[in-house]
């Protein structure tokens, strides 16, 4: 199934109309989002600015007492600079709005023509790996499943944590179920950029010694006491000539938990990119076969 997908909606022409009409079916409400960003900023920068212009006026008034229409024009220009702001807010953020509602709708395409499943938002969603145990207001968004050859799930994950939950932290992700029993792994990326998975802390993992290539490209926590154990899993699987010069093209962390694979980037997997999706879900099916070999 794999090899025969059809990644032309990803990039065909999306009606407006319709896109908008996915995300109200979908309970999202752009409209409303839009026009609470935009009061409040107005608000704001009205604030502001208008502080700004009557502080000016009054050095002007005190300054130039004589002064023409021109001086007092050029006491309202904060106020004018403020709401020109405010308009530029509006419309970026009307453009940035109705530019995710396609994308939704094309990745929604996307998996239909192709017999996936799609769940726009997914509130909580359960999974064994360590980061969708943490924070508030998790949640997952775009999320496709697939069912053949192996089940397999790709979606945009975020939640809100830190000094009173105060930010919010976005992953992509993609998982496939593994016939195997193997050893709860994470391997963090050492890739410039990729920051680090937060983890809920619920399960320990130790620092094992291991040698090799690998982990220049990985840092890896595992079960302690099981370090020989571990790198010749990872000697034969992951840290296989190939699939380290894959990894390094487009570097992914990655966790083995409960038998399942999990991936993570910084940068979107569930997206309108067909090149993003003919790599992901080739590199999560090769190595998911390797681990079972």
């Amino acid at each position: 199934m794999l090899d025969d997908l059809d990644y032309s909606p990803l990039a065909a022409p999306v009606d407006p109309a319709a896109a908008l009409a996915h995300a109200k079916a979908n309970a999202a409400r752009p409209a409303r989002d839009v026009a609470c960003c935009a009061f409040l900023s107005a608000l704001v920068f009205a604030a502001v600015f208008g502080c700004l212009s009557v502080l000016l006026n009054m050095y002007l008034a005190g300054t130039y007492p004589d002064g023409g229409v021109g001086i007092r024009l050029l006491g309202l220009l904060p106020l004018a600079i403020g709401l020109g702001l405010v308009l530029l807010i509006v419309v970026l953020s009307r453009k940035s709005g109705r530019q995710e509602r396609i994308n939704h709708y094309r990745i929604m395409q996307f998996a239909a023509r192709n017999g996936m499943g799609y769940r726009m938002k997914v509130k909580d969603p359960e999974h064994p790996a360590g980061v969708f145990d943490i924070g508030v207001n998790r949640c997952a968004i775009d999320v496709v499943s697939i069912e053949d050859p192996r089940p397999m799930e790709i979606g945009q994950y975020s939640y809100t944590a830190g000094v009173h939950n105060a930010e919010t932290f976005h992953w992509g992700y993609a998982t496939a179920s593994l016939h195997a029993d193997l050893p709860h792994l994470r391997l963090t990326s050492k890739a410039k950029g990729m920051g680090t998975v937060r983890e809920s802390g619920k399960v320990t993992l130790g620092q094992p010694d291991l040698r090799g290539p690998g982990t220049e490209a990985f840092s890896v926590s595992g079960p302690f006491g099981r370090r020989q154990e571990i790198q010749a899993l990872l000697d034969r699987t992951l840290f296989s000539p190939d699939l380290l010069a894959r990894y390094a093209e487009r570097p992914v962390h990655i966790e083995l938990v409960e038998n399942r694979l999990y991936f993570f980037s910084p940068k979107p997997l569930s997206t309108s990119n067909p090149d993003t999706w003919r790599w992901l879900l080739a590199l999560l099916a090769d190595t998911a076969e390797r681990l079972e070999s």
